[in-house]
């Protein structure tokens, strides 16, 4: 089966319901996929298969329809059944919940017959040993993709238990690997930008989209602002080349971090000081909305990235670097990055870059 399209090749939105009550409300807000679930029951809590029947019927072909397969134990026989009874959805989400790596490869491989019949997402666990090394054997069985989501959802969201470089990992080694990449687990509207610019090619929402807890009905207007959120991250419905321009900043952020040429600035860190500025496009709302700004959180998580990746010898190689890192979002005009080390004198020596998009 092949990955899940993806609305102009952009971050789509799918949003969790527990019915076609619910599901016409997601339709009606503007979700690209409906994932059915009952949050009451867990992490990926089934539906029954007469629940299914009604939100199809409900939905009537408009937007595809996942259905989570429930939180099982890694036992292929179990698995496979519960993904047998909902075939009638054009997506079956399977949770690898903890096991040993045995089990979990043994649940996937028993799924390739299946996987021939329906499209499969499988959703890895970030509190619950997310292994990576099993996105080679979902392509080997016929998965269509796979997610990181979370198990415990009073626990905190997806970016407490993973970084954002670990999260660009998995969404490009998805890519490698032709599977559909998605991200979900209590995801709040500020996340929303970050996770957008690792260009996953789902973000999933269940909490976020209700007034109440969790396993409350979701609100018609919280729907619509996500959606608005998501165009907003993706530059959809914004004139890039005409809209006037806002300067946006952050500075003096300071990291430890390795870096040097010498051989005595090698295995130990250094202070080093950034800021960055950044003539980013106006938004065309005016309102207290996280799709009104650009969020200063991409900014300083790509800081955070350059330093997870180790050892740099100069400075001009992170201010290029993350210069170019910046600019792959459409809204930036232009950047000027200064690093600057702080170890080396009284003082402080380092760089400015000025790069137009």
């Amino acid at each position: 089966m092949s990955a899940l399209p993806t609305p102009s090749g952009t971050t789509g939105f799918l949003a969790s319901v527990t019915g076609p009550e619910e599901a016409g409300i997601a339709l009606e807000g503007g979700a690209d996929i409906i994932d059915l679930k009952d949050p009451a029951k867990g992490a990926l809590g089934a539906v029954t298969p007469d629940v299914l029947r009604a939100t199809l019927d409900l939905v009537a072909g408009r937007r595809p329809v996942s259905a989570v397969a429930g939180d099982l134990p890694m036992e292929p026989g179990l698995v496979c059944a519960a993904v047998a009874e909902r075939r009638a959805a054009a997506h079956v989400k399977i949770g690898l919940f903890p096991a040993s790596a045995e089990a979990r490869r043994a649940v996937v491989a028993a799924l390739s017959d299946e996987a021939a019949k329906t499209s499969l997402i499988a959703v890895l666990f970030a509190d619950g040993d997310p292994d990576l090394s099993l996105l080679a054997d979902l392509k080997a069985a016929g998965f269509s993709g796979a997610m990181i989501d979370t198990m415990n959802k009073g626990a905190g969201g997806l970016l407490k238990h993973l970084p954002t470089h670990e999260l660009a990992r998995f969404v490009e080694s998805c890519r490698a690997f032709g599977l559909m990449s998605g991200l979900a687990g209590s995801l709040e509207p500020p996340d929303v930008p970050r996770l957008a610019v690792l260009r996953p090619d789902y973000l999933g929402f269940r909490g976020a989209l209700t007034t109440g807890p969790r396993s409350g009905p979701i609100d018609l207007a919280a729907v619509s602002a996500m959606r608005a959120l998501i165009d907003t991250e993706a530059g959809r419905g914004i004139d890039i080349k005409s809209a006037p321009t806002d300067r946006i900043f952050v500075r003096d952020m300071v990291v430890e971090m390795e870096i040097g040429a010498y051989g005595f600035e090698r295995g130990r860190r250094q202070s080093v000081r950034f800021t960055v500025e950044g003539d980013v496009v106006r938004a065309i709302r005016r309102d207290d909305a996280m799709a009104s700004i650009y969020s200063y959180d991409i900014i300083m998580d790509a800081v955070r990235d350059l330093v997870a990746r180790g050892h740099t010898d100069l400075v001009e190689t992170l201010a290029e670097d993350l210069a170019e890192t910046l600019l792959k979002d459409r809204r930036l005009r232009r950047v000027t990055v200064r690093v600057e080390k702080l170890d080396l004198g009284p003082g402080a020596v380092g760089i400015e870059v000025v790069r137009p998009a």
